[in-house]
């Protein structure tokens, strides 16, 4: 890492949105480097560890014990009131599939982009950045003191907090409604449903969010809240919710925390724009995060193999504009917003919905195959049972 190399990419983040853009570009023979603030990357955990069998597909990644804690067989959404429905993989979600060891996949993904040719630092922080004559420059905070890097393209990578995209020009300012308090405990001698995740809704458990168990092995699991922002100055703090949840559960009640990560999760709609000239951001840094499961992985990577590409032709092409990068604006876009943005619209609902009306949806679907009805079906379904809560849904 020195301030006489130009690199093709310099990628600011090594989560796997940012690990996944390094080996896929240096596979493609160009000159990266892959800097991690932190000293250890994948470390501190913060994710539910919950991931879909497509990750593996999209990637190109083999099943391995090393990483793999669990495999799911799907989900278990429990209403406010107890009713309890049983989802398919197929329809369960981001969240299902395996549970990880999000570190060990991390460190996976790091090892990946190094032999494929990237330069990977930790303990590397870029604490600015500025370009000139067409080139970004950035300060790099290191053990070893302050240095200097060159890139011709910056990726930021950095996750929620994105300080990259602001230094590039890119607004990720979110409201308290489009983002989530998280918590969760790794627990061990808890009673769990061994091939499914479990979620508990309802505005007493976790306002705006969702409690979730995920299984890791027979006794042991991440059980963790998310709380959305705009219930936080009612009573909604994460710590206390999941405390009290715990404490008033036989299956969890006896469990002894092994492990505490909290962290924001952004639930909101991707800015207007994630590229500029020779820059664009990835993942959570993109607030590419699905806004009703706060599940990011898929989607980080998905972008990922997306901006690979496109830095690759801008390079060969030797035109990194704004308009260079098109490519992956619209690559991605095509792939991800249409859910994310059906989605979103879910989230806002939801947040409205009281308790005694996702009781009344849940039960009215309960008794139906969810692998083969269509939601129009299900709303005939709600409908005929309860019409004023088919009123109350599509207003």
């Amino acid at each position: 890492m020195s301030g006489d190399n130009v690199y093709d990419c310099l990628v600011v983040g090594g989560g796997p949105a940012g690990s996944t853009t390094a080996w896929k570009l240096a596979g493609k023979g160009r000159d990266v480097l892959l800097l991690e603030k932190r000293q250890e990357i994948g470390v501190p955990v913060r994710c539910g560890e919950g991931i879909s069998k497509q990750l593996l597909d999209l990637v190109g990644l083999e099943r391995d014990p090393a990483w793999i804690s669990s495999e799911m067989d799907g989900a278990i959404i429990h209403s406010p009131g107890g009713t309890s429905l049983a989802l398919g993989p197929e329809i369960a979600g981001p969240e299902v599939g395996f549970v990880i060891r999000r570190e060990a996949f991390d460190q996976l993904l790091a090892r990946k982009a190094a032999r494929a040719g990237a330069e990977v630092r930790v303990k590397s922080e870029v604490i600015s950045l500025k370009r000139k004559d067409g080139i970004w420059e950035a300060v790099v905070r290191t053990v070893e003191g302050e240095k200097r890097v060159r890139s011709r393209i910056v990726v930021a990578a950095d996750g929620f907090e994105s300080g990259i995209s602001r230094m590039a020009g890119i607004d990720t300012r979110i409201g308290p409604r489009d983002m989530d308090s998280c918590i969760q405990y790794e627990m061990v001698g808890v009673e769990t449903e061994e091939r499914f995740t479990e979620f508990f809704l309802g505005r007493e458990k976790a306002p705006g969010g969702y409690i979730w168990c995920f299984p890791k092995g027979k006794d042991i699991a991440n059980v963790g809240i998310g709380v959305n922002g705009s219930f936080m100055r009612d009573g909604g703090e994460p710590l206390r919710l999941l405390d009290r949840f715990i404490s008033e559960n036989d299956r969890f009640r006896n469990g002894t925390i092994t492990e505490i990560n909290a962290g924001g999760v952004s639930v909101s709609l991707p800015p207007d724009r994630t590229v500029a000239d020779s820059f664009l951001a990835v993942g959570d840094a993109a607030r590419m995060v699905d806004p009703l499961t706060g599940g990011g992985v898929y989607n980080g990577c998905f972008a990922a193999i997306q901006a690979a590409d496109a830095i690759h032709d801008a390079l060969e092409r030797r035109d990194t504009s704004e308009r260079g990068l098109e490519t992956y604006e619209r690559g991605w876009r095509a792939g991800l917003e249409s859910e994310m943005v059906r989605n979103y619209l879910a989230k806002e609902k939801l947040l409205e919905m009281s308790d005694e009306i996702l009781d009344k949806v849940i039960e009215a679907i309960s008794g139906y195959d969810l692998s083969e009805i269509s939601t129009e079906e299900l709303l005939k379904a709600v409908g005929a049972r309860y019409p004023e809560v088919l009123t109350d849904i599509i207003g």
